[in-house]
């Protein structure tokens, strides 16, 4: 506590200040190391968990076309059976499309790779089977020898793909939710680690005003008054005792030096002009009685220089006192003016802070554009399954025209359908999950626009303690002028003692030359008894 108290104005300051944007900043590399984790927290939701969900509903989507290619190809006509070929050649390579994607989320989610694998082995066993039993015969025309390969063997094939497929996108819905759950969590964190800040934040500011106002402004507002009740003449005034070493403690210091050095200069002074006025008064009346106290006159006026000259010294240490102390103030109001270039220095930092919380927005504002192209992305998925349905209608219907042969193939079409439902069901999970994400980055919007409200209020806390700090600069300004005021005054109280003493200088040559008349005797005797009356109504001014 000693080494702040005898700290400098400008340390003070400087320090005070200091606090606060420790607070800020901390604040904000808080706030921005949570909206970048949860930037890479949704990005890896979009890139690994959706994304691996959506491939494998599209992985399923695209068999279900080929399936269904197959078996409109196994109960169409011969004059449709080019078109179904390119159709179900078209499946193949779109399920070949999005086994490559597939394998791409594996290198950014390497946990993904145990379940893709699973995945593979039960596609391959299913792929064999079609290019060896079931492709074969629908390219060489031979229906009767695919529809049972297809309601088969196949069907037993696909059937825990099917369930490998589910079980795959269960998982990543899940991994989906977790991931969520921990965006929100870093949320809660972010807005505690603010309000927390904030609150520190806004103690501290209000610790700094309260210190500084004890400290520098109370002791100053003193030191003010005290001069000022100087300035009038009044020696009474007890000048506060400093409470530190500081540039407040040595300006009290010195005015306190100077108020003792008067009350003893003028005490000095009145007794000197009471001695004055005596001699004078002798002189006058030895002058009266003529040349018989002419003696005695010589001898008054040499004892009453003799004072003049002590008095004179006296009034010069009291002048050389004033300007150490016109010098005091002068230097404390250069560091006034120091200390308000430091509080616009603190302004320009909160200005940097604003400055990172609008960097932090547009942040938050570009996550909210990547959701909106997630809805997109939704938006094409229920496409996909509402065509599937329509696949498996159609092929509901070929089954029907199929009539007894058909019984199989409608089976299939009812599964396709099924299918499709359960792709669509899938969808509306997904388009649940990315409201939830909305809904984090709305509230981190709102989190950032509060942060930016409490730097605001920083803001302006500053100024006002820059308005404080200049207040305190024309305080100490106008101390400074009534101590150059005391100066002059202390000057001419030197130059009154000159003119006392070349009076007693004068009066001794008249003494000395007595012979020149006692008229000329009694009228200078008259002068200084009435400069001795204008000495005391000048020492009259100063109530000690």
């Amino acid at each position: 506590m000693t080494v702040l108290t005898n700290m400098s104005t400008r340390g003070k300051l400087v320090a005070g200040f200091g606090v606060l944007i420790l607070f800020l900043a901390f604040d904000s590399a808080s706030n921005y190391r949570d909206i970048s984790e949860l930037k890479k927290a949704q990005q890896a939701l979009l890139d690994d968990d959706l994304a691996a969900a959506f491939n494998v509903t599209n992985l399923r989507n695209e068999l279900n076309r080929e399936r269904v290619a197959m078996l409109t190809l196994a109960v169409a006509d011969g004059a449709d059976h080019a078109a179904l070929i390119e159709r179900m050649a078209e499946a193949q390579r779109s399920l070949a499309a999005v086994d490559a994607k597939l394998d791409a989320n594996v290198v950014r989610d390497p946990e993904f790779g145990h379940s893709l694998a699973r995945l593979k082995v039960a596609l391959r066993e299913y792929q064999a089977v079609r290019d060896q039993q079931v492709l074969p015969a629908l390219k060489a025309g031979r229906a009767a020898v695919a529809a049972p390969a297809i309601a088969g063997e196949l069907q037993r094939k696909f059937e825990p793909l099917r369930d490998i497929a589910d079980q795959i996108s269960a998982e990543q819905f899940a991994q989906a939710a977790r991931r969520m759950r921990s965006s929100e969590a870093l949320v809660d964190h972010s807005r505690l680690t603010m309000v927390v800040c904030n609150v520190a934040a806004l103690l501290a500011a209000i610790g700094l005003v309260i210190w500084l106002d004890r400290r520098i402004a109370v002791p100053l507002t003193k030191a003010t008054e005290a001069a000022g009740r100087i300035a009038t003449g009044d020696l009474t005034v007890e000048v506060p005792p400093a409470q530190g070493s500081d540039e407040v403690g040595q300006l009290l210091a010195a005015l306190a030096r100077m108020v003792d050095s008067w009350r003893h200069l003028v005490a000095e002074t009145n007794s000197g002009i009471a001695t004055l006025s005596a001699a004078t008064g002798e002189i006058l009346a030895s002058t009266m009685q003529g040349a018989v106290g002419a003696s005695q006159t010589a001898a008054a006026v040499s004892e009453t220089s003799t004072t003049v000259d002590e008095v004179k010294q006296t009034a010069l240490l009291a002048s050389e006192k004033s300007r150490v102390v016109s010098d005091a103030s002068q230097e404390a109001a250069r560091v006034a003016n120091r200390g308000r270039q430091a509080i616009e220095e603190g302004m320009r930092g909160m200005e940097s802070v604003r400055a990172t919380m609008e960097s932090i927005a547009d942040t938050i504002v570009r996550l909210s554009e990547r959701s909106q192209a997630i809805a997109e992305i939704i938006v094409s998925v229920g496409g996909l399954s509402d065509q599937s349905n329509l696949l498996a209608v159609n092929a509901a219907i070929e089954a029907a025209k199929a009539g007894e042969h058909g019984k199989g193939f409608a089976v299939v079409a009812q599964e396709v359908r099924t299918l499709a439902e359960q792709s669509r069901e899938a969808t509306r999970q997904v388009r649940e999950i990315l409201g939830e994400i909305q809904k984090s980055i709305g509230a981190a919007v709102m989190i950032t626009e509060q942060g930016a409200r409490t730097v605001g209020q920083g803001v302006i806390q500053t100024t006002e303690a820059g308005e404080a700090i200049r207040s305190l600069s024309e305080s100490i300004a106008r101390a400074a002028e009534a101590a150059a005021q005391i100066a002059a005054s202390s000057q001419q109280q030197l130059a009154g003692m000159d003119q006392v003493a070349q009076a007693m200088d004068n009066i001794n040559q008249v003494s000395a030359e007595n012979a020149a008349g006692s008229r000329q005797s009694e009228q200078a005797a008259q002068n200084l008894h009435e400069l001795g009356q204008k000495l005391r109504q000048l020492s009259e001014r100063f109530r000690v």
